[in-house]
């Protein structure tokens, strides 16, 4: 885990330098926040197209500019940041004590027992409120 912080690299026979850290920020959306700014978009959107309504002369041009506002505004940014999140968790949503917990929904990375969000430096119950998940056979 602090394998970065020891890590050194030579540098052109000069002394030796400490490895720089990446500023590649985590990944910290959650699927509230990309609902709540497609929720947001979506509005906006919605009251743009209502102001500009009667600036249209066919009223079913109106409505194809904004479904198309609609998807290309909203709902497809929404597609892509989801997709976009869960390639990013995968490890968290597979690989943690948490996964194999009755109390983690991993749609949201969300321990239900607790209310909290979960990562991978962080498990709210540090793992002695866990439960397996019930086995479902057919």
């Amino acid at each position: 885990m602090f394998g970065y912080l020891t890590r050194y690299r030579q540098g052109n026979g000069r002394k030796r330098q400490p490895v720089q850290q990446s500023t590649h920020e985590p990944y910290t959306h959650t699927l509230g926040s990309i609902i709540w700014t497609a929720l947001l978009r979506l509005g906006i959107t919605i009251f743009i197209a209502w102001y500009l309504k009667d600036h249209f002369s066919i009223y079913s041009e109106w409505w194809l500019v904004t479904g198309l506002a609609i998807y290309g505004i909203a709902i497809y940014p929404a597609q892509i940041q989801y997709e976009y999140f869960k390639l990013n968790n995968r490890r968290l949503i597979e690989d943690t004590l948490c996964s194999s917990c009755r109390h983690y929904r991993p749609e949201n990375l969300h321990c239900t027992l607790l209310d909290e969000h979960i990562s991978e430096h962080y498990l709210p119950c540090e793992g002695e409120e866990w439960e397996p998940k019930d086995l479902e056979v057919e």
